[in-house]
């Protein structure tokens, strides 16, 4: 009888520490979601809107902190490098030029040019892309309207 006894806690321990693992998961999932959400909120409300320049530059601006923040590392031309769960990049198509620029080139030739000179033109976010592994936007492309 007292092996009997033995085996039944040593399998209530383990069921015990596979509840608590599970838990552990869970709790961490929700957790990074909900960051996700939060996160989300303000590119999310730019997706399929025209907006104004400056609001694009106050976007890449939050864009630029947040990697920053997050250490985000840089390829030898400057520009954030996907990293998988919190990476995001943005690029803009003018009319007047056949490729997208970077915001890491609007940054970097002065996003207070960028505000006087296109401040006041329309822009809209027509993709949007996130991170598989944390839902987190990881690029966003707006086109000059």
């Amino acid at each position: 009888m007292g092996n009997m006894k033995k085996y039944v806690l040593i399998i209530l321990a383990i069921v015990l520490i596979i509840v608590a693992v599970i838990g552990y998961k869970f709790y961490n999932y929700k957790v990074t979601q909900n960051e996700a959400l939060n996160n989300n909120k303000t590119y999310n409300s730019f997706y399929q809107q025209e907006v104004l320049g400056t609001d694009v530059a106050t976007l890449i601006n939050k864009a630029i902190d947040s990697n920053t923040k997050n250490s985000v590392e840089k390829a030898e031309d400057g520009t954030f490098i996907n990293n998988d769960t919190n990476s995001i990049n943005i690029d803009i198509k003018f009319k007047d030029l056949d490729k997208p620029i970077t915001m890491e080139r609007i940054d970097k030739l002065d996003s207070v040019r960028f505000v006087q000179n296109f401040g006041g033109f329309n822009f809209k976010c027509t993709k949007i892309e996130y991170h598989q592994k944390t839902g987190n936007v990881k690029y966003m492309y707006f086109e000059q309207v």
